[in-house]
């Protein structure tokens, strides 16, 4: 029998409020209030936050205040980067951004899982 988050990454019904989306959600909340109370210029703690946060993330990496997600630990981001403001990520699943992207401010990007009947 899978567990909730097996379930949720297999695209299945799952219980978003089972201990380990709520420890997710704790984590992530308690990071993403000290990544963007920092300032621009402190790029070298900011990295550490997302690297902290993420499930990989790789060089040249710009997130742009206030960035909002979920869970951090199901996205992954490739080299050069850059996220513009006020960005939202719901990675209720794995959200990958490769290599030489740039998104623009404001966007959304939602990874629900794909609930049939």
């Amino acid at each position: 029998m899978k567990n909730e988050l097996e379930k949720c990454l297999s695209g299945e019904w799952y219980n978003c409020h089972a201990p380990v989306f709520m420890e997710f959600k704790r984590k992530t909340h308690e990071l993403l209030l000290k990544y963007n109370s920092l300032s621009y210029e402190c790029k070298e703690e900011k990295y550490a936050i997302l690297k902290e946060m993420f499930e990989s993330i790789g060089k040249k990496v710009s997130v742009g205040h206030s960035f909002i997600c979920d869970y951090g630990c199901n996205i992954s981001i490739g080299n050069n980067v850059s996220i513009n403001t006020g960005c939202t990520f719901v990675d209720c699943n794995k959200i990958i951004i490769g290599n030489n992207v740039l998104i623009a401010p404001m966007c959304k990007s939602i990874r629900l899982p794909t609930l049939l009947n």
